[in-house]
């Protein structure tokens, strides 16, 4: 994966990827479980488990306040502080019983939630520093999918392990354990050379060249939230889709994911960012619209094909994504500003994702129907295809 010529760093990266691998495997394993873990498990009703999202949400503006604070650390080594405290929180959530007060319960829960997103940027950050920039796109669709590749494992994991034991606490011991491993991993390999940062200071980037970023981060975040929250619900409360239903069009769209991540990065590669960006707007805006109105206008079974085939696409469209990390990297002034960047863009992006959260929510209650959400969301979607025509083209072969 690493595109370093040195068969040492190569060797190296091997074992930095067995290790996002483990970590992405724990991590995929914890959400699939943690919504009946609140449920069965610590008896949450409906109010608190809207106010467990708060501690699952928040860490991703405050992981742009952790990587400043560990700015003495490579990203390799961010990584693996990232897996440890994955393995803290799990290990702490296994131990907690029913009487388990919810201010403890979110403590730890957040501290899961913190590790996740410190590493869903820092996977980011390693494929960028560790590729050519000319494969920067190539290498991230591998990784995504791989990440995807630890997802239907440990979906498949989770399915027989439930066949025999129904234990929440097992589950978080043995992925804690596996989280833990990939930290031990990332912490005693020879890492390559990533930039040095010289203070807390350098690790805050917020530069008005990169307001493009942002903007499109922003809109994303409201984008985000369309598929996380108001497609699920849509498909659960609207539709009365079975969690069954769910889990086979997850599955369906994992597998396919596997084949199309890589094309994806490859698309990057061949079209550029903007087009890629573009073509994204216009695909989720037509999805936007389908959401919208293929419950009101059609018959309950094609309302229900059409929604699932969106719901596939959709979670396929946010692989583009990764057109943001590469073009940040891209027009970045210094090597060091790039990881960062990043982060500020995640911060931003969760910010617009729980404020669109809490409004479209609100919309939906008082409109009665999800046509309006989703109205909205297709505007931001549109938006977004506006700004990415200001995204700086790269430059040409034979052009410095």
């Amino acid at each position: 994966m690493s595109d370093a010529a040195s068969p040492r760093i190569r060797k190296t990266m091997v074992f930095v990827l067995l290790a996002l691998f483990l970590g992405q495997f724990g991590s995929g394993v914890y959400d699939l479980v943690f919504s009946n873990f609140l449920r069965d498990a610590q008896h949450l009703d409906v109010e608190m488990r809207g106010f467990i999202e708060l501690p699952r949400e928040l860490p991703g503006i405050l992981s742009l306040f952790v990587v400043g604070m560990l700015f003495m650390f490579n990203e390799v080594r961010m990584a693996g502080v990232a897996c440890l405290l994955m393995f803290g929180g799990m290990y702490a959530l296994a131990l907690c019983g029913p009487r388990t007060g919810l201010w403890v319960l979110s403590a730890w829960i957040l501290t899961v939630s913190l590790g996740q997103h410190v590493l869903m940027g820092m996977i980011d950050t390693i494929v960028i520093h560790t590729a050519r920039p000319e494969n920067r796109s190539l290498r991230l669709g591998q990784m995504k999918a791989l990440g995807t590749a630890a997802s239907l494992l440990g979906a498949l994991c989770v399915w027989i392990k439930w066949k025999f034991n129904q234990s929440f606490a097992v589950d978080f011991f043995i992925m804690g354990g596996v989280c833990l491993l990939a930290a031990v991993l990332l912490s005693r390999v020879k890492t390559p050379v990533f930039p040095k940062r010289r203070g807390w200071r350098e690790c805050f980037v917020f530069k008005r060249r990169y307001t493009v970023y942002y903007g499109l981060e922003i809109l994303h975040g409201i984008r985000k939230q369309l598929y996380l929250t108001f497609g699920f619900w849509l498909m659960v409360s609207t539709l009365g889709q079975s969690p069954e239903h769910i889990g086979k069009t997850l599955l369906i769209a994992g597998v396919v994911g596997l084949g199309t991540q890589p094309l994806i990065g490859w698309s990057i590669k061949r079209f550029g960012e903007r087009n890629v960006t573009i073509f994204d707007s216009i695909a989720l805006s037509l999805l936007c619209l389908a959401y919208a109105f293929a419950p009101g206008l059609l018959p309950s079974h094609w309302a229900v094909a059409v929604v699932t085939a969106c719901f596939v696409l959709d979670n396929l469209l946010f692989a583009l994504g990764m057109a943001r990390s590469t073009y940040v990297a891209r027009i970045c002034e210094r090597p060091e500003d790039i990881t960062p960047s990043i982060y500020t863009g995640l911060a931003i992006n969760h910010v617009a994702s729980i404020s669109y959260g809490v409004l479209g929510g609100l919309i939906w209650m008082s409109t009665g129907g999800p046509q309006a959400v989703f109205l909205i969301g297709g505007l931001a979607t549109a938006g977004a295809g506006l700004v990415a025509r200001h995204m700086d083209a790269p430059p040409r072969k034979g052009e410095a």
